[in-house]
């Protein structure tokens, strides 16, 4: 036979030692045992049950937090301010060993419970005063009470080196004092949490917290009337600890009101799929209580986008959790909410149950979304592209070909000057007639590419420039205030100046009108004429080309063209 191995044997006992529930036991046979000291001590028996009835509802609390990750800290807390208080009790005890341990353990319990509230629930500090007035709890309670026990007279003081009526008392008066402090920058940052608390929050959290604060009120005027009497006031004492059982009584009632939020899954499966104005984010924020609540859904790339089809982030701030909701096997979507969700893992498992196939199908519909912006995107950079080449060519023809003709038209004209002869002059200035007549047409062809008059003075004056280069009449209407930017400047002018292109070619019409407006982010240029009307949208039209460029623009062309009545060409463009 092989001998056991000693580290496996061990094991089980350490289990056994960490296991949570044997809290319970523990605290009632020491409980009993400290309220059997009470007694032989003749203490008052209202003392005895409060401080019985205050660690075995520390005690209670802690088994109540089991199971929840989030109150691992609290679970262990809870059950420390427990024994902590039957420790303090100590001093019942006629042995001096025992009594000193009480002495020195004294007011540790309150200094726990402070720890347990300044860092409710996952033990991560939500001030930068936290650390301090933990420090400053500890200090009072726990060095403030080993300082005094080293010149405590009385002779149960196992620790006292130098004993001294005196120092004793004025050490107890400077704990008094700092624990008043203390306890007033407690119950500041408790009120502060209070009103800060949204949702799952302040289900979960609000009422230990605001049984704290209560039990806090009612200790610090318990300390108030000491340091006014300079003496003990052992009923106030007394009622200030039974008031200190509303903090573990607000634990276990936060989390029953957190499991009392959960809705069956055939009320969460009709309030998803309901057909209402409400976003899926909102259902799902009425569902968890929780209005913080966002959704981003997982595309096929592994990219998150929001329900417009927006490129998210995942926060990775900790005051924000990420809940990943999965079909088939596969992630869809995931849930960013306040972490204080964590403590209903029951409501958020019934929710994501439930919303994983109607998420799927939202997915789709944001991946298409997506998909169409990225296209839409994709347009207007090419859009951008053509514009920023039409200002190229504009600019080398203006500042190219077109001053080269003007040198050569002076340089024509200055030696049609200086020649005698009839025949060379005329044959210069036709010439000269030429090169003047190209320089217009080329521009005319630069001003259609991209009109200089646009780009310098605005769209008002460049269009008041259309419509005195018109050979119809031509009136212009409304008026458009500073700049546009230069995408929707550049639209705007195509619209009207294909717009009257088309009116003079093919609609036979004695008169025109282009409205600008400007209001509500929006520009809306419109184009009327009195014409044969029947114009249309064609396939490789100067109008189709137009409502591309538009289209890339998230802008809206409509044409109004009955036969006879004329043609109403309309355009709507978003210029915030």
């Amino acid at each position: 036979m092989t001998s056991a191995d000693p580290a496996a044997a061990t094991q089980p006992m350490r289990d056994v030692l960490r296991d949570p529930v044997l809290v319970a036991p523990l605290v009632v046979a020491a409980g009993l045992g400290v309220g059997a000291l009470g007694i032989h001590a003749h203490i008052s028996e209202t003392r005895i049950a409060t401080d019985m009835g205050l660690a075995w509802a520390l005690a209670a609390a802690a088994l109540v937090t089991l199971g929840r990750p989030r109150r691992r800290r609290a679970t262990w807390l809870l059950a420390a301010a427990a024994f902590a208080l039957l420790g303090a009790d100590l001093e019942w005890a006629d042995t001096h060993a025992w009594w000193t341990l009480g002495l020195v353990f004294e007011q540790l319990w309150i200094a726990v419970l402070a720890v347990l509230l300044l860092a409710l629930p996952e033990g991560r500090r939500s001030s930068p005063v936290t650390p301090w007035a933990i420090a400053g709890a500890f200090a009072v309670t726990l060095a403030g009470q080993v300082a005094g026990a080293l010149v405590e007279p009385d002779v149960r003081d196992l620790l006292s080196v130098a004993p001294h009526a005196g120092a004793a008392h004025a050490i107890d008066r400077a704990q008094e004092f700092a624990g008043a402090a203390v306890a007033l920058v407690v119950l500041v940052l408790l009120l502060q949490r209070l009103r800060e608390l949204r949702g799952a929050a302040r289900r979960s959290q609000g009422p230990p917290l605001a049984g704290a604060a209560v039990a806090l009120t009612v200790g610090g005027v318990w300390l108030g009337l000491v340091i006014a009497s300079d003496g003990s006031r052992p009923r106030v004492e007394t009622i200030a600890r039974a008031i200190v059982v509303l903090l573990p009584i607000g634990v276990v009632v936060g989390i029953l009101w957190s499991r009392l939020r959960q809705p069956e899954a055939s009320e969460l499966v009709v309030e998803l799929q309901a057909q209402n104005p409400a976003t899926m984010g909102e259902r799902l924020a009425g569902a968890l209580g929780d209005p913080t609540l966002e959704i981003a859904y997982r595309l096929a790339d592994g990219q998150y986008v929001d329900a417009s089809g927006r490129a998210v982030e995942l926060p990775r701030d900790p005051g924000r959790a990420v809940t990943a909701i999965t079909a088939g096997g596969k992630e869809v979507a995931v849930l960013v909410h306040d972490p204080a969700l964590l403590d209903e893992p029951a409501l958020v498992e019934s929710v994501r149950a439930t919303a994983a196939l109607v998420l799927e199908i939202e997915r789709l519909a944001a991946e298409v979304r997506s998909q169409l912006a990225e296209v839409r995107a994709s347009r207007e950079r090419i859009v951008s592209a053509a514009d920023a080449e039409r200002r190229r060519i504009e600019r080398n023809l203006h500042d190219g070909a077109q001053q080269r003709l003007v040198t050569l038209s002076v340089a024509l004209g200055l030696e049609a000057s200086r020649v005698d002869s009839a025949a060379t002059t005329d044959v210069l200035s036709r010439a000269q007639n030429e090169v003047e007549q190209a320089i217009t047409e080329l521009r005319d062809l630069a001003r259609g590419i991209h009109p200089t008059l646009l780009r310098d003075e605005g769209l008002q004056i460049a269009v008041e420039a259309l419509a005195r280069r018109a050979s119809i009449p031509v009136t212009v209407n409304g008026a458009v205030h500073g700049r546009l930017p230069d995408s929707i400047e550049l639209a705007a002018y195509f619209v009207v100046s294909e717009a009257l292109t088309n009116v003079t070619k093919h609609a036979s019409p004695t008169e025109a009108s282009v409205t600008l407006v400007r209001e509500s982010g929006v520009l809306r240029v419109t184009v009327t004429d009195d014409g044969v009307g029947g114009a249309r949208i064609a396939n490789g039209s100067g109008l189709a080309g137009l409502r591309d460029r538009l289209d890339a623009l998230d802008a809206t062309l409509v044409i109004d063209s009955r036969p006879t009545q004329g043609t109403t060409v309309r355009a709507e463009l978003p210029c915030e």
